[in-house]
């Protein structure tokens, strides 16, 4: 990669980061925090459905579509527009309304206002399904570009048991535990996926010939608890 695309990628990542920064201070609440104090109008929500289809599934699929059937796999193209411009004009208004008139937070809500708690259940579990395989989609199109983009299969290598080390533990504690420590949850991340990765770096011969993973996770959990500790004690 030339400097200009490294440098491209960093601003793109500093801007993304620095919009969630900037919103993310302005939460007062959970509805802020899930969908936007409600105050967003029908055409921002549709833009924003029609943002998360478009995306790296989405944009490589149908390049792939139309080289493998051709002309023929616009079928996808042309079938999303009618379905988004649909959901935007019919669905997204309606669902709008009812949504701040009776402060629904989710899809199946919806069904369940108007039928019962078992018609939402199912269609929880569709929409879950249906999301499984998009976002699956999703994340094998950015690692496709990716790998694309940096061609060093090494980084990618190195990304994943910095990612895989460094949020085990603090995703665990945020899941199960009373009350997370975000100071706690920032060092372990840190440490447990630098762990993983030096040793990977130096191919230092591990005990057991246990995976670098192992090691990276354990530090990150002592790093967490002893953080945690501390700070507790401190406070008293």
């Amino acid at each position: 990669m030339h400097f200009i695309d490294i440098l491209v990628f960093v601003i793109y990542f500093a801007l993304m980061l620095g919009v969630g920064i900037y919103f993310f201070r302005k939460n007062k609440n959970i509805e802020d925090y899930y969908i936007g104090g409600r105050s967003l109008g029908s055409w921002h929500i549709g833009l924003s459905v029609v943002a998360t289809d478009v995306g790296g599934g989405f944009s490589i699929g149908l390049g792939g579509l139309g080289f493998t059937i051709g002309l023929a796999g616009s079928w996808m193209l042309f079938t999303g527009l009618i379905g988004a411009w649909l959901s935007a004009v019919v669905l997204i208004p309606i669902v709008s309304k009812l949504s701040v008139k009776y402060k629904f937070f989710t899809f199946p809500q919806i069904f369940e206002h108007f039928y019962n708690g078992k018609v939402a259940l199912i269609a929880g579990i569709i929409s879950a399904i249906g999301y499984i395989g998009f976002t699956s989609s999703q994340l094998l199109a950015g690692a496709k570009l990716a790998s694309a983009t940096f061609v060093d299969i090494d980084l990618m290598l190195y990304s994943y048991a910095f990612m895989v080390s460094g949020l085990f533990i603090p995703i665990l504690v945020a899941l199960y535990g009373k009350k997370p420590n975000s100071i706690a949850a920032i060092l372990s991340m840190v440490i447990g996926g630098t762990t993983t990765v030096v040793l990977i770096i130096s191919n230092l011969k591990l005990p057991l010939d246990l995976d670098a993973n192992i090691f990276g996770i354990t530090a990150s959990t002592l790093v967490y608890f002893s953080v945690t500790f501390l700070i507790k004690k401190t406070a008293r």
